[in-house]
């Protein structure tokens, strides 16, 4: 892999991973075109990278973080069995590049649809957590961004645009950490120690922060549903080119 290869996936992790576009299925395209084979330990070192972004980003939020904690357990467990459960057929899947079309139309019906949704000030309970926790579990497949169907459940019932983004990245904080920690022993350590991979850390890391300032903003001024638009029309030139 080259540096500039290494350098867009970098950005293309960074800026799909929240935005509700999904970073799996862009990453899977993008090592696609550039005939890469997909690399476990490159996921993992990007997504490390994108996990920090969060971090950084909500460093003044651990309040809310921890007084939703009880949600974000209860949220964060239908993903964690499915991903443990359905390991095998989940690899299967983002080895199939040809079913990307499909998933990228399922997410943008979800993403779209919120422009129709009214805003209302739902407070978040265990009922609520669940559900969403729900909506991240199929994100699990690539294509479907997990923004994009845990932003559209909360908004769905009736969370306000900052709460459902909120809800959204502290449910982030837990499946990213748990991906980490699952596909960690089958990283190899041994190539990633270098310029090139330090680079692309720096640059997925702070691209990552950029694209949270953008999702905010563009939650809040409820113009999320335009992400839907890109989606569609991105499966349908894929249906011709892949």
């Amino acid at each position: 892999m080259t540096l500039i290869q290494s350098l867009i996936l970098g950005l293309v992790q960074a800026i799909s991973e929240f935005l509700p576009i999904s970073s799996s299925g862009h990453l899977n395209l993008t090592q696609h075109f550039f005939n890469l084979e997909p690399s476990l330990t490159l996921d993992i070192f990007l997504n490390t990278a994108t996990f920090l972004s969060v971090i950084f980003f909500f460093r003044n939020q651990f309040k809310y973080f921890f007084t939703n904690l009880k949600y974000i357990v209860i949220g964060s467990i239908p993903a964690a069995v499915i991903g443990v459960l359905f390991k095998d057929q989940i690899d299967i899947l983002f080895s199939n590049v040809h079913l990307l079309p499909f998933f990228f139309i399922f997410s943008s019906l979800f993403v779209f649809s919120t422009k129709f949704f009214t805003s209302k000030e739902s407070k978040l309970n265990y009922q609520k957590a669940i559900i969403i926790g729900l909506f991240q579990s199929i994100a699990i497949l690539p294509g479907i961004s997990r923004s994009g169907a845990t932003i559209f459940a909360a908004l769905l019932l009736g969370l306000t645009p900052l709460e459902a983004f909120n809800f959204s990245f502290c449910l982030f904080i837990p499946a990213s950490l748990g991906a980490l920690v699952l596909g960690i022993k089958d990283m190899s350590v041994s190539g990633i120690f270098t310029l090139q991979y330090l680079l692309t850390f720096i640059l997925t890391l702070i691209v990552g922060i950029i694209a949270l300032n953008i999702l905010k903003k563009v939650v809040i001024s409820h113009k999320f549903w335009l992400f839907g638009v890109y989606t569609f029309i991105l499966s349908l030139v894929l249906f011709f080119i892949l």
